[in-house]
């Protein structure tokens, strides 16, 4: 059997790196001059000449001779930020100027304004936010009633997170998600080992949803993923972690899902230590994470806990409209009409039979704790589209682990 070259190996992940972020170049060219209105918007069409300049210099530089090659080894991860921010800016300056495609970040945007004006925005109604975003009312979540859902529902850190960005004058919030998303990819990217490096960033690229239609399309998930990220990195160090995974939690409740599984993975990570000294890491990660959870709302807490409460978790059960790409969806097109509590009953028996395997069957199951929110989610009477497939950077994540593990890089 013929022996892995490492070096020749790694040469060949910079080569595909190239032609892959010249391929992305192209693609995003094409989706630019769609939506791009290049008749009226001459940057867009100097933008799109740009994009075709860069495909052709990653072929050209992918092709080349490997001193070079290597020389350059990070050009292909500045290329794809490069184009993550072109069609940002076409997309939330051109196609959807003013307008946010989600009433999430109108309603957390809004809320970063009350909370600098003082004002407790739980239990506030926040319609206006629709108006003054100018939100299409085919992105306005419903309640069962037919209502509109005009209160807040996330935690504090979801608007205050963009507080800064507000008393700085932003006006668009998009620039604030396009931020954390950056420091999102450069931190998987960096924390790869130099020999996969090149590649680790693929799977995420795979297509323009990711990474720039759901952020440009007012989706701010990359905004709880950053300190998810972090969690990982840290995972050996349980106070840290927890720090990290609280802040997550305290912006979005997707997160939320992983916390047993979570505890099951630190309580087992030490496999030579004593059972009180597994149980004291696990206890160290539920402490820091609950007490970094709990400092931004703390506040909101002690002002009107009902108005809180109703909005952080009342969402959760059943008081939304069904609205699926998931199992769901058979209910929400008509096809099989069952009720949200079904779904809510077969979410739950879901993820209790997930833990359960998880816990029991640990060493096999160790990584894929990232599919687990994914299966959890696909159950529920709201399975969108974002729920799933923002765990991907955490699937690559611990592939880079994974790899960290093998190899003791």
């Amino acid at each position: 059997m013929q022996r892995i070259d490492s070096a020749a190996t790694e040469e060949f992940l910079l080569r595909i790196s190239f032609l892959f972020a010249g391929a992305f170049a192209l693609a995003e060219g094409l989706q630019n001059w769609i939506r791009g209105r290049v008749e009226t918007h001459p940057e867009v069409v100097l933008i799109i000449l740009i994009m075709y300049v860069v495909a052709f210099a990653n072929f050209g530089i992918g092709m080349s001779n490997v001193r070079v090659v290597k020389k350059l080894r990070h050009l292909p991860l500045a290329a794809l930020i490069g184009i993550i921010l072109a069609s940002a800016y076409v997309i939330t300056e051109v196609e959807f100027y003013g307008a946010y495609r989600s009433d999430s970040l109108a309603f957390t945007h809004y809320a970063a304004a009350l909370v600098l004006k003082g004002v407790n925005p739980y239990g506030r109604d926040l319609q206006d936010a629709l108006r003054i975003f100018a939100v299409d009312p085919e992105f306005i979540t419903l309640m069962p009633s037919g209502n509109l859902m005009t209160i807040l529902n996330y935690p504090a850190l979801s608007f205050l997170v963009f507080a800064p960005a507000v008393a700085c004058g932003v006006r668009d919030m998009r620039v604030v998600i396009f931020l954390f998303e950056i420091v999102a990819l450069v931190s998987v990217y960096w924390w790869a080992p130099a020999g996969i490096r090149a590649a680790v960033l693929l799977p995420v690229f795979a297509g323009s949803d990711l990474v720039i239609s759901f952020s440009a399309g007012s989706i701010g998930d990359f905004i709880w993923l950053v300190p998810m990220i972090l969690m990982f990195i840290s995972i050996k160090k349980p106070w840290l972690a927890g720090v990290f995974y609280g802040a997550g939690c305290a912006i979005k409740q997707t997160p939320w899902l992983l916390a047993p599984f979570l505890l099951v993975w630190i309580y087992h990570e030490s496999t030579k230590s004593w059972r009180r000294d597994r149980l004291a890491r696990a206890a160290i990660f539920a402490g820091t994470a609950a007490f970094a959870f709990l400092l931004p709302n703390l506040m909101f807490i002690y002002q009107d806990l009902p108005h809180w409460w109703e909005g952080v978790v009342a969402p959760s059960f059943g008081n939304l409209v069904i609205l699926s790409q998931g199992l769901s969806m058979v209910s929400e097109l008509g096809y099989v009409p069952l009720p949200p509590q079904f779904y809510s009953i077969t979410f739950m028996a879901v993820f209790a039979t997930l833990i359960f395997n998880y816990a029991v069957y640990f060493d096999k199951l160790k990584h894929v704790i990232w599919v687990m929110p994914m299966i959890t989610l696909w159950f529920s009477y709201r399975g969108l589209q974002n729920y799933f497939i923002f765990w991907i950077p955490m699937l690559v994540a611990s592939a880079i682990y994974i790899y960290r593990e093998r190899t003791s890089a």
